[in-house]
């Protein structure tokens, strides 16, 4: 970024946070609910990214800061992906994976970076969260709206939100709540390529000088399985290309967030617009969507999969995810649902599901050789 461009933002910035709901904040107006509460929960999404992760800790930290209130981060599935192992590890985060008795031990409950009606996470439906703060579009609720509602607008992540929400407190975050919020920031808009706002952009420009060097270095880079490098061996072997879309089948994975790391990989290869990989994990088939185009991803795998009645789905414009329940189906039927779903995803991009040649095969390589 230029110094110009970081100026002009720095503007932009300004201006969002005196018009938009951080730069209105005011812990004891905004957020009367922490009113004789005494056990506070920030919840994450299920299989957490380093968003919601940086997020839920942030949260947790401040509201202990503001009110003592002290918290816990919760989180449903595993954490899967190295780097955000990695994260959890060098940030020293304590998370506890939820079971639905575990709730009623919290009588103040956060949900970040997905809402109650998204159907990715675990609270239960008659738990009502009372704060949730979500960078995504709003879903159609279908109860009434929790204490503190922060949903949607122009951000690229949830992290931005919750670093308003910290520079309004005028409190100064220690550097593993800004390492975590700068990661949160920089990995889900790919270092500010993508999904970017002017919001987004400030809050990474203000948390930079504030962040450990040493901890991002550490969570970036970590080692990865050698079980990682045979998936991605299958995902290049069973690839497939339909026009300006690869498609690829991972087969059973160890982590959904496989998915997202080879799909963003596959968005790489040159002249290809659209990514879609699939993998089985436990009970569920897991998708993951990434576009370069002017499709929202996030709304055409929802319309597919979560109102199509198959599953849950969520995204933006760029990236989407989904999960599809497949418990007691046959090797068969999952076989077919699979087909049947990809082939959609497929036919929505303008491609026929029918026409592809191998990402690996020779007349794939003699092509690229002669580009």
């Amino acid at each position: 970024i230029v110094r110009a461009d970081a100026e002009e933002l720095h503007a932009l910035g300004e201006r969002f946070r005196r018009d938009g709901r951080g730069g209105n904040f005011d812990h004891r107006a905004d957020f009367e609910v922490l009113v004789e509460r005494h056990a506070f929960l920030a919840q994450a999404h299920d299989y957490p990214d380093p968003d919601t992760l940086a997020s839920a800790a942030a949260l947790a930290w401040l509201l202990r800061e503001i009110a003592g209130v002290e918290g816990q981060i919760g989180y449903g599935g595993i954490v899967g992906r190295a780097e955000n192992r990695a994260m959890v590890r060098v940030l020293g985060l304590k998370l506890k994976k939820m079971s639905p008795a575990d709730f009623a031990r919290y009588d103040l409950i956060a949900l970040l970076d997905t809402q109650p009606e998204s159907g990715n996470h675990s609270v239960p439906a008659e738990r009502l969260p009372d704060i949730v703060v979500d960078h995504h579009f709003a879903r159609e609720r279908s109860g009434p709206e929790p204490a503190y509602y922060d949903v949607g607008g122009e951000f690229g992540t949830t992290s931005t939100k919750v670093t308003q929400l910290v520079r309004s407190s005028g409190l100064e975050p220690p550097p593993e709540v800004a390492t975590g919020l700068f990661y949160g920031v920089k990995s889900d808009t790919a270092n500010l390529a993508r999904v970017t706002t002017p919001a987004d952009v400030e809050a990474y420009l203000w948390l930079f000088p504030r962040i450990d060097r040493a901890m991002l270095a550490e969570i970036e880079h970590p080692q990865v399985p050698l079980t990682y490098f045979r998936i991605l061996n299958k995902a290049l072997e069973r690839g497939k290309i339909y026009g300006n879309m690869i498609v690829a089948d991972l087969g059973p994975i160890y982590t959904p967030d496989l998915c997202a790391e080879l799909a963003d990989r596959l968005l790489q290869v040159e002249g290809i617009k659209h990514a879609l990989a699939t993998g089985w994990y436990e009970d569920g088939l897991f998708f993951s969507l990434r576009t370069r185009s002017r499709k929202n991803a996030g709304k055409l795998l929802h319309g597919i999969i979560a109102e199509g009645g198959f599953g849950t789905a969520g995204g933006h414009h760029p990236m989407a995810g989904a999960r599809v329940p497949v418990a007691g189906m046959g090797q068969r039927k999952r076989s077919e649902l699979r087909r049947k779903l990809v082939g959609r995803v497929i036919a929505a991009f303008g491609e026929d599901p029918q026409r592809f040649q191998r990402l690996c095969s020779e007349a794939a390589a003699d092509e690229a050789a002669r580009d």
